[in-house]
């Protein structure tokens, strides 16, 4: 016997054709191994879909999940990839078109190690299709084959076969960067495979076509076809690249839920939006220690400040000083004691400005080349905020500048700062606003996708959720600012355009941008919160 497998079956308003279909799959799947599952995912269906394959009983089980809406049969396979059990994943449609013995050489490619990917082709000569498609589908399809080949140098004639199968750790992989909901994940996947140097193979395939096909000819192509271009802008930025880090697939942070939509895409990491709660996150989610690195002596002098830290920290001091000025006017009133922490405080800059405020000034730095380049008349731990020894209940104010989307769980560090407070202490943060203006303007360039150094993005709407889920009375938010000079703010502008940034902060440069300081909102939050 073969070994064990999953598959995937994505079903949408299928309760006239499901009971046939899990009749005949279960059946083929129970010949060809000896466990199995099924996994029916049910996209939003205004039908009893669900029912029909709950009640199902056959040779092989049927499991059955649920989404809210319909999103797409993407979305769908991909959630069941996320939840399959057993060492191989496939998946076929809900018309069940496919002779599922087809199956037999793929798992055996699977299992011996010939393939990675093993891929139904009905171009293959050894195919066999019972039942011709309609003119237009058949030009369309030969067209977008050649598209494909065209736009994202896919080397397969057929990437849209409904009948593959995966090793389970790899399909985990490919599809945990998957962008596209719709029809289109299946070369977007192919394409994932081929950029990170998976083997592909093609199997021939015996096909019935089924006329009550689901596909709308002329609104799905024209949808693909734009994925198609969204696939390539992704390939040239690298969002298909195999991680470097370990990373694993992580329900949301906020909320716990696991459906999303993905949001963008970027050396190799994906950022999705929480269907639940809306909370913007890396999934997969890089391990505590691989984001640890990240913040090295060269962290503030980077190479690649639009991916991570910062081109040139220190030429930033005023701009830094008069921003952190302007923000500390929030913690007038609750200077208390005198004492502040400053989380992630980088060269020292939020305390230098806080001197005339507070008495007591801490600083706490993961990296330790930028902690010793803070002023000796702070007090300067080294480490990380969850690891670090500092005092229970002592600070007036604690601060995170730009800080609290690096940390990968917001429970844990509210806790934690909840813990450093004083009774009635403040919490002053500032942290991107994927609902700014900015966020719209820049689309998938935002400044603040900075992948894999900010880990969860927030609105209004989340950020308040996080802290009263955390026993913190929010006080104040508004939308946060900055002081920049003319050069700075045109390449951050432009962002995600690097010939054009360049060019415009070259030339704002020449005008004398860069000692022209002026205030612009940043597309971020402050808030201030009151520890209960």
């Amino acid at each position: 016997m073969l070994p064990r497998l999953s598959l995937v079956i994505p079903a949408y308003n299928e309760s006239q054709r499901l009971p046939e279909t899990l009749a005949k799959t279960s059946r083929a799947i129970a010949d060809i191994t000896s466990e199995a599952e099924l996994i029916v995912v049910d996209d939003g269906s205004t039908d009893d879909t669900h029912q029909v394959a709950e009640r199902f009983a056959g040779p092989v089980p049927v499991r059955v999940l649920r989404s809210a809406e319909n999103r797409g049969k993407g979305a769908s396979v991909s959630r069941g990839v996320r939840e399959a059990r057993h060492p191989l994943v496939g998946f076929t449609d809900a018309d069940s078109p496919y002779d599922l013995s087809a199956l037999v050489p793929m798992m055996r490619a699977l299992e011996s190690g010939e393939a990675d990917v093993a891929i139904g082709a009905r171009d293959l000569p050894e195919s066999q299709i019972n039942r011709g498609y309609g003119f237009v589908r058949l030009v369309s399809g030969k067209a977008f084959s050649l598209l494909t080949w065209a736009a994202i140098g896919l080397p397969f004639r057929d990437s849209q076969c409904g009948l593959k199968a995966f090793r389970r750790d790899v399909a985990q992989q490919l599809f945990a960067l998957r962008t596209i909901d719709g029809f289109g994940f299946d070369f977007e996947t192919l394409a994932t495979a081929v950029a990170q140097g998976y083997r592909v193979e093609r199997f021939p395939v015996r096909l019935t076509h089924d006329d009550d096909s689901r596909i709308q000819i002329f609104a799905d192509s024209l949808q693909m076809a734009a994925d198609v271009f969204r696939v390539r802008r992704n390939l040239r930025r690298g969002a298909y690249e195999k991680l470097s880090v370990v990373a694993e697939a992580a329900p949301c942070p906020l909320c716990g839920e696991e459906d999303f939509t993905p949001r963008a895409a970027n050396h190799g990491y994906r950022m999705v939006e929480c269907l639940a709660c809306g909370l913007w996150y890396l999934n997969p989610m890089p391990s505590t220690e691989a984001l640890a690195a990240l913040y090295g002596s060269e962290y503030y002098e980077s190479d690649s400040p639009l991916q991570a830290g910062y081109a040139d920290y220190e030429h930033m001091a005023d701009d830094f000083l008069e921003t952190f000025r302007h923000r500390l006017r929030l913690v007038r009133d609750a200077v208390g004691t005198g004492r502040i922490l400053d989380v992630g405080a980088g060269f020292g800059y939020l305390l230098d400005a806080a001197r005339e405020l507070f008495s007591e000034r801490w600083a706490l730095e993961m990296s330790a080349a930028a902690a010793d380049r803070i002023a000796s008349d702070h007090r300067v731990v080294v480490g990380s905020f969850a690891g670090t020894d500092l005092p229970a209940g002592y600070f007036d104010v604690v601060s995170m500048q730009d800080c609290f989307e690096h940390l990968p769980d917001p429970h844990l560090a509210l806790e934690r700062v909840r813990y450093l407070l004083r009774p009635g202490g403040t919490f002053l943060a500032t942290t991107p606003d994927v609902g700014s203006w900015l966020r719209r303007l820049q689309g998938r360039n935002w400044v603040s996708l900075k992948f894999p150094e900010h880990v969860a993005l927030y609105s209004e709407r989340t950020l308040r959720r996080a802290l009263e889920s955390a026993g913190f009375r929010v006080d104040h938010i508004e939308s946060a600012g900055q002081y920049v000079r003319l050069d700075f703010l045109a390449s951050r502008i432009l962002s995600g355009y690097d010939t054009a940034g360049t060019a415009a902060s070259t030339m704002a440069r020449r005008l004398g941008g860069a000692h022209r300081r002026i205030y612009v909102p940043s597309g971020s939050l402050t808030i201030t919160a009151t520890a209960e």
